[in-house]
Formats: C-alpha cells, sequence, structure tokens
C-alpha cells in the first residue's frame, strides 16, 4: 500500500473530513440528505458513443442504491421526482440542452408505471413503459421505447453497473485491513434511466466538447384533507436536491458537512464554491501539485466531458466498463498504482441498447 494512501487514517484526512466522506463509494449515499431519499439518489452517470454508430450518444442514470435481489419490488421511480440529464456545449457549464424525465403514479399490479421525457434539440416529447420489476427467477424483458430522431429509452430495474472494493476501502480507512479485490456492490440492482440520443441535438455550435451531468428534483406536495374526508395532494414546483457529474468527486472530495451544500449547487458555480475546498482535500491526500491540476480539470467543474472526436474512456466520457476508481487512485496517489483489485462488474454489460446487464432475481 502507497503511503501517501495510509494518510487516509491519520491526521491530514481527518482535518478536511474525509473519513466521514470516504466510507462510500461513487454517490451511494454519499450525503446526509440524500440517504434518507434513495430514489432521487443518483448513484452514477454514464456518457458514451452508441459502439455500434458513433452519432448516437448514450446517457446513464442510475437512482435507488443496494436494491438486493429479493427487493426488486422496490425498483421504482417517484412520480414527485424529475431526472434530468443536462448538457453543456458552449464551455461554460450553464445548461443549453436537457433530456428531463418524469413518472407516472404506480399502478396496481398488472399495471405498468410509464415515463415522459422532454427531448433536447426540439426534436419532441417521448411517453412508454418502464420496465416492471419482478420477483420471478427470470427479469422481465426490457421494455423498449423508440423516439424521433432514432433515440432510443429503457427506464427499469437492472444489475448496479458500479464496482469498487467498497470493505476493503473501509478496512484500508480503519486500519484493520487492505483491498482483497471483492466488489462491495456484487448481487446489487439499481433503477436505471438509459436514453440513446441523435448526437447532433446535443453538440449546437459550441467548440465540439459536450459537459453533462445528472439532476433530481424534487416536487414540492401539499396534502390536506377536504371537506369530504378526502386527501387532496397539490403539486408545486421542482426544487433540486441531487446533481452529479463525475464518480467519487462528491464522496471523496467534498467533506460531510458540505456535501449537502454541493448537492444543490450548480456546476458553472463549482469553481468559485468548491475548487478550494476539493484542493485542500487533494493535499491532505498528498496529491502532487501536477496532479492536483490534472484532478482539477476533471472535477471543476462537476460535469462528464465528451469529445466526440477522441476514444471513449474516462475521463473522456465514461464508459460502462471503466475503472474509474483505478483512474482516480492513479492521480490521486501520484501516478503510484494505487488499485482496489476490483477491475470489472460482476455481471457482463450488454452489447446492444439499454446496455447494462440484467437485475439480479431471486433464486
Amino acid at each position: 500500500m502507497h503511503p501517501r494512501f495510509l494518510m487516509l487514517l491519520g491526521g491530514a484526512a481527518a482535518a478536511v473530513g474525509l473519513i466521514g466522506a470516504l466510507t462510500l463509494a461513487a454517490d451511494h449515499r454519499e450525503a446526509p440528505l440524500i440517504q434518507e431519499d434513495p430514489i432521487a439518489d443518483i448513484n452514477d452517470v454514464y456518457v458514451f458513443p452508441n459502439p455500434n454508430d458513433p452519432e448516437f450518444l448514450v446517457l446513464v442514470m442510475t437512482v435507488n442504491p443496494f436494491i438486493e435481489r429479493d427487493q426488486n419490488e422496490g425498483s421504482h421511480f417517484s412520480p414527485n421526482v424529475r431526472y434530468t440529464f443536462y448538457v453543456d456545449n458552449t464551455g461554460d457549464a450553464v445548461p443549453d440542452e436537457f433530456a428531463a424525465f418524469t413518472f407516472s403514479n404506480r399502478v396496481p399490479t398488472g399495471g405498468l408505471q410509464t415515463f415522459t421525457v422532454n427531448l433536447p434539440g426540439n426534436i419532441g416529447d417521448v411517453t412508454g413503459p418502464v420496465t416492471p420489476p419482478t420477483v420471478e427467477p427470470t427479469p422481465n424483458p426490457p421494455l423498449i421505447t423508440h423516439g424521433p430522431g432514432g433515440s432510443r429509452f429503457f427506464c427499469g430495474p437492472r444489475d448496479d453497473p458500479f464496482f469498487f472494493d467498497l470493505v476493503g476501502f473501509n478496512r484500508t480507512l480503519d486500519g484493520t485491513g487492505t483491498f482483497s479485490g471483492n466488489d462491495g456492490f456484487d448481487g446489487f440492482n439499481v433503477s436505471a434511466i438509459v436514453a440513446e440520443l441523435p448526437l447532433a441535438a446535443l453538440m449546437g455550435n459550441g467548440p465540439g466538447t459536450l459537459q453533462i451531468w445528472g439532476e433530481t428534483a424534487r416536487r414540492k406536495v401539499t396534502v390536506v384533507r377536504s371537506d369530504e374526508g378526502q386527501l387532496v395532494k397539490t403539486g408545486g414546483d421542482f426544487e433540486q436536491i441531487e446533481r452529479m457529474g463525475n464518480p467519487a468527486i462528491s464522496t471523496a472530495l467534498i467533506p460531510l458537512n458540505l456535501k449537502d451544500l454541493f448537492n444543490i449547487g450548480e456546476p458553472a458555480d463549482d469553481a468559485a464554491d468548491f475548487a478550494g475546498t476539493i484542493v485542500a482535500s487533494l493535499t491532505a491526500l498528498g496529491t502532487s501539485q501536477a496532479n492536483i491540476d490534472i484532478l482539477a480539470g476533471v472535477a471543476v467543474p462537476d460535469t462528464i466531458k465528451y469529445d466526440p472526436s477522441v476514444p471513449v474512456g474516462y475521463p473522456n466520457g465514461r464508459a460502462l466498463a471503466d475503472d474509474v476508481i483505478d483512474t482516480l487512485f492513479f492521480f490521486i496517489f501520484n501516478q503510484t498504482g494505487v488499485t482496489d483489485l476490483v477491475g470489472a462488474n460482476d455481471k457482463s454489460f450488454l452489447s446492444t441498447f439499454p446496455y447494462l446487464a440484467e437485475p439480479h432475481q431471486p433464486l
């Protein structure tokens, strides 16, 4: 184990509150408030071209972390949460395009929850069915909705595509062990939103590099009792409750007392509001200035950057199979080869839409 990594066990890490921040990886339950709202908790965001047609870009957002195979029926989306992919194509980290998903109420057994997505580039809106979870040994086949311009959409339960030795990392923090190569996300499912969109609808007339991030926003709902004794719900405006671009930025580099504030921030404000905090966290980890500069270009603003002229591979986009944690470790620990020994997902990804592996089912 590299000595810089072992600094996590000492006073330098405690000085920036990293022990509390690093107990979970990616963005699963990473902040106090979002731990109470898993249905709106963004776990990961992925951005990669269709492997067979680079004129289409795939956007993936996963929520609902740590669904066990025997609890698949809890995999759904909230009708009071808006799930949005934002796209900046002018380089200012301000949204120029977006794809916003909203969902119907859950319906009785045998019915389907539905989604509606507002599409970017003025190519229209689409409504389709959500693939329902099941407790049968075989998952329901993915329900794929086709939209204008060759777009495709999937919403429903999938295997969590994130992989990382979470237990080994926490044992390292506690000084009781080290990495063992066991994937702490093996066997867990998530709720996934997958959108495949025409790249031209996202690019605009910008400099050629996109910045993409996910956001969840919850609608204010007022519930009152009517004169007839019935419950009456009134929906208000949506308010942002979480956002995510890169994996582990909020988890690893934002102290616990700032995580909720970070989640309601805007990428355009990251340089002013959080760059100093991120640099302080990296400095406490022993990251050299040269590597801080590299990581700062990735993390500030906290968006996934994607240049279609360059092969995809994190930090240019984020493909499902990218070993993002080892990539971040490489720069955080000064290119010394620190690894968690987990190099692949627990299930093979699909070569066709919706690309994520099938969910784990009860045996």
